[in-house]
């Protein structure tokens, strides 16, 4: 039996979905070029239209959009259960626009200048795995780095140990945790015991001040 020629039909060949606000001549182009040269699938998709789709990799146009509202959409990306892959481009050089490399779903990006040649090359790394950053945005990324916050005492604790102390953290009863981590409240007990040894605190409001500043919230 066909099925109706409305009715989408899901597969596994990856695609890419070019967002752009309006369809113009050159999107059209752009997407063609996509589709022919890599072989693949390339919509062309507004912002407010991608999660309809069934792939994970999206080429943002930032010509025609606003990075207050690029910002925006890459937050719910972000915060959805299958972040997507999304990369950049026709992003103006040392423009506000480079800043969104800051989120972590933002694996590529591509300036003005960019050829097409250079687009198709960067395509083919992301679309295996890869980053793909011009030079100089990737040496300031690199050396804006700081070594992370090392504490000799949290590290020694368990996982189960930091889950503990991040649900004190909040609030959570002993009885509350036994039934979020499926243990006995006895278990939890047993726990906090070994915690407040090893933190060296005497009591449950010890260990909440204590996690408030050594536990990262996630």
């Amino acid at each position: 039996m066909q099925p109706k020629a409305n009715t989408p039909v899901e597969t596994s060949q990856p695609s890419v979905a070019l967002v752009s606000h309006q369809s113009s001549l050159q999107t059209s182009l752009l997407a063609h070029l996509i589709s022919h040269e890599l072989n693949i699938e390339c919509p062309i998709v507004e912002l407010s239209t991608f999660s309809q789709l069934k792939t994970t990799f999206a080429l943002v146009d930032c010509q025609h959009h606003r990075r207050e509202d690029l910002a925006k959409w890459l937050h719910d990306c972000q915060d959805s259960e299958d972040a997507p892959i999304i990369a950049l481009f026709n992003v103006t050089p040392h423009s506000e626009h480079e800043d969104l490399l800051a989120w972590p779903c933002v694996h590529g990006l591509f300036h003005t200048t960019s050829s097409q040649e250079l687009l198709l090359q960067g395509l083919n790394q992301l679309l295996s795995g890869e980053y793909w950053l011009p030079r100089r945005l990737l040496h300031h990324f690199l050396q804006s780095r700081r070594p992370p916050v090392f504490n000799p005492i949290a590290e020694k604790l368990t996982k189960r140990e930091r889950q503990i102390l991040t649900l004190i953290r909040e609030g959570a009863t002993n009885a509350n945790i036994a039934n979020m981590l499926f243990v006995s409240e006895h278990t939890v007990k047993s726990h906090l015991y070994n915690v407040y040894k090893k933190i060296g605190v005497k009591n449950r409001l010890e260990a909440c001040n204590w996690a408030r500043v050594h536990i990262p919230e996630t």
